[in-house]
């Protein structure tokens, strides 16, 4: 008997320390939210509005008063949040309705009332939601209900989202405007998720390149046309003013004696000189344009990684026959 006594008088006694401490941390509370209050409306009055709803909020988070919640939304009105102001006078006018005075629920209402005409509102529409859809503004959940219902928001850039199970998650931006506005996001089906342990479709194999071909030297090319086109001209023009040179050199020998000749075969003697300089210039074109042609055809790229291009000129000079043999 005596025993439990001795357990209700430690029951009573754990009480008695859990209600002080309540009431200590009342008494502490109290002060903090009236000096927050005090400094919002400091605040409030130099024209510093967001940092006095800072103050605000504070205060009535610590201890929730009708007259902070009122001073709040006037501050939030100030920054541009309407719904947010909106919301709050509509519960300071529900809470003085019952509580009082009636001065502070006339003046909620008119200030809500005024709000309203100022108000941008948001609708969401889906058609045949699936079951179990989770709505989320801004990251915090919406009841199902919130569909096809117009609802007031504060301005700037939102993010609407929707899921189910079973299904991708959407979501997308929504930017509100400053002043009044009716903005409508209509939700799409929402896509299937795949299967568990499906595999995702196997990209196509991208064909192998095929190694490029090494380009044709340009350089070497207009080398090899010009210098075999010199060389064949120089040949043909050699060889046949050579030829000549020849037959005015026999026809002179029988009538000349040490480059003698009579003055009626001067103008032979002249003739088979110049043709003995155009066939030694024509010679001389042979060799050059023969070399170009040949330094040309060495700028070719190579045929294959394990053979060289290799080339001989030789000219070509008989009965029926006069030019150059080029061999690979």
């Amino acid at each position: 008997m005596k025993r439990g006594l001795s357990f209700l008088g430690s029951g009573v006694l754990l009480g008695a320390v859990t209600l002080s401490g309540a009431a200590s941390a009342e008494r502490a509370v109290k002060p903090m939210a009236e000096a927050l209050f005090r400094q919002g409306r400091d605040l409030f009055k130099r024209g510093q509005y967001p940092e006095a709803c800072a103050k605000f909020e504070e205060s009535q988070r610590l201890e929730p008063k009708p007259g902070t919640l009122l001073n709040l939304a006037v501050c939030h009105e100030k920054v541009g949040k309407l719904a947010t102001a909106w919301a709050e006078l509509s519960s300071v006018e529900e809470v003085a309705r019952r509580e009082g005075p009636p001065e502070r629920e006339a003046f909620a209402r008119a200030q809500r009332t005024a709000l309203e005409e100022r108000l941008a509102r948001l609708e969401l529409r889906m058609e045949a939601p699936p079951a179990s859809l989770r709505l989320t503004l801004d990251g915090e959940p919406l009841n199902g209900a919130a569909l096809n219902a117009p609802f007031p928001i504060d301005p700037g850039r939102h993010r609407v989202g929707a899921a189910a199970p079973g299904k991708k998650e959407w979501s997308t931006a929504v930017e509100v405007p400053s002043e009044q506005a009716s903005i409508v996001v209509t939700i799409p089906a929402l896509e299937d998720e795949p299967p568990p342990g499906a595999l995702a479709p196997r990209a196509a194999a991208a064909p192998r390149p095929r190694e490029p071909k090494p380009p044709a030297d340009s350089t070497g090319t207009t080398l090899m046309a010009i210098g075999f086109s010199v060389g064949a001209v120089g040949l043909v023009v050699g060889a046949v003013a050579g030829a000549l040179t020849l037959s005015k050199s026999d026809a002179l020998a029988e009538v000349c004696t040490d480059d003698r000749c009579p003055p009626s075969w001067a103008g032979e003697l002249s003739t088979a000189k110049t043709l003995a300089n155009v066939s030694n210039a024509g010679f001389a074109a042979l060799a050059v344009g023969a070399g170009v042609g040949v330094a040309g055809l060495l700028m070719q790229p190579s045929r294959s990684a394990t053979a060289g291009a290799s080339a001989a000129l030789t000219p070509v000079l008989g009965p029926g026959a006069l030019g150059l043999r080029i061999r690979f």
